[in-house]
């Protein structure tokens, strides 16, 4: 092998353990509301990975889902999860809705919210969301289910 490619090895090799560990850092933020008679339970977690023979979550439904090759690279995996009478909801209108409040007030968006599952667990593991690349601050997210009251959660993503 020559030098260049030997550098060129070792420079992608550290890129990926870099992007590795900002990911695997990731914060994990999990808050429960009611809206009406549905639990909803929002969680900002690693992002999680749709493709591949080890990936994470499988998509079923609605919005595309966010890949880990999206740019930009998505770090957080920010979802809710719904139940009913104590059971999980599998089918809802969910819509999810965010912004930054600090350092700098940013306008509410749209998150493209698709419905999947636990890879290999099945439908009880159901839940609402996307990946999406989050900054340090602190924010809000907006759920709304069906035709019930939207709920606010706030989360700190600064530590």
């Amino acid at each position: 092998m020559t030098r260049r490619k030997i550098l060129v090895s070792l420079m992608t090799v550290s890129l990926g353990l870099f992007i590795s560990m900002n990911v695997a850092k990731a914060q994990v933020v999990s808050k429960t509301k009611m809206a009406g008679k549905v639990s909803v339970t929002m969680r900002v977690l690693p992002a999680e990975t749709y493709q591949g023979a080890n990936a994470e979550m499988k998509w079923d439904g609605g919005a595309s889902a966010v890949t880990m090759n999206s740019t930009p690279k998505p770090n957080h995996h920010l979802v809710a999860f719904l139940k009913e009478g104590g059971k999980p909801v599998e089918n809802a209108s969910v819509m999810i809705s965010y912004r930054e409040l600090s350092p700098k007030k940013s306008d509410w968006k749209s998150l493209p919210v698709c419905r999947m599952h636990v890879a290999g667990k099945g439908m009880e593991t159901a839940h609402f969301g996307n990946n999406l690349w989050l900054a340090k601050g602190e924010y809000e997210a907006r759920v709304t289910v069906n035709k019930n009251p939207t709920v606010t959660f706030r989360f700190d993503l600064t530590k």
